[in-house]
């Protein structure tokens, strides 16, 4: 039994050389695999322990740690459906960790903030009720979306607009395209809004709602104009579908 790499075949027990593989696969390279093994691994155990705590915490305030999971969760689902249906573009950079600017982060923090204080404060603000139900059901709601729009969009599907039509690329109205044309923006949406509402956060849920509209809003706007002019049947597949998120498109 042989092993080939790069057209050179290596018998068993033989390794072969460093120069065999890519340079992007090591260490600080862009599809580092130590870099996507610690990124999932670490969101893996995130993810573990805040279900734990969650349970433990079940009697006082298990919203905060299953947050926490929801993030480690939607992090990791943002690299694997890359990798797995947008190979190319499976970079270590697809996890979105650190790409999303110092608003991101921000705004997380922000959440953590106002849902311990209010906790502190007003614990009645953090029972467990139907508005944490509806707030986990936005969350399903959106991640389900979000994921399905990277699946159905495959090789087509990019975190960032596209300004110039590739080769290869191809309008998607299949799957949960048939009915949003923005689905990943969709599923974003409404599971952070979802976040805040399952917290119990009134300051985070409706600063989200409105800077998401306004981001989501411009953002639209903006590849819809590239999208016009990349296909000619993109306006008739824009009146045939919505985006889904209050008074866009």
């Amino acid at each position: 039994m042989t092993y080939q790499s790069h057209q050179r075949h290596f018998s068993r027990g033989e390794l072969p050389s460093q120069v065999s593989f890519p340079a992007y696969l090591y260490p600080s390279g862009s599809y580092a695999l130590d870099g996507i093994a610690t990124r999932a691994g670490g969101l893996g155990v995130v993810f573990a322990l805040a279900l734990n705590a969650a349970w433990t915490w079940r009697n006082g305030f298990p919203q905060l740690p299953l947050f926490v999971a929801c993030l480690a969760f939607f992090h990791f689902m943002e690299f694997w459906i890359t990798a797995r249906y947008n190979t190319r573009r499976g970079k270590v950079e697809a996890f979105i960790l650190t790409s999303n600017g110092a608003a991101y982060n921000i705004a997380h923090a922000s959440a953590i903030i106002e849902a311990l204080v209010e906790y502190y404060f007003f614990p009645q603000l953090k029972a467990l009720n139907w508005v944490t139900l509806v707030g986990l059901f936005l969350v399903i709601i959106g991640q389900t979306a979000r994921t399905l729009a990277m699946k159905h969009a495959g090789s087509n599907f990019s975190h960032y607009v596209v300004t110039e039509k590739e080769a290869g690329h191809r309008l998607v109205t299949e799957g949960i395209y048939a009915w949003l044309r923005h689905p990943s923006y969709f599923g974003y949406y409404w599971w952070a809004v979802g976040t805040q509402v399952m917290l119990g956060n009134p300051i985070c849920a409706l600063g989200f709602a409105a800077f998401l509209w306004m981001f989501f809003s411009n953002r639209v706007k903006h590849e819809e104009e590239h999208l016009m002019g990349f296909f000619r049947e993109y306006s008739d597949y824009r009146k045939r579908s919505w985006v889904g998120i209050p008074f866009i498109g």
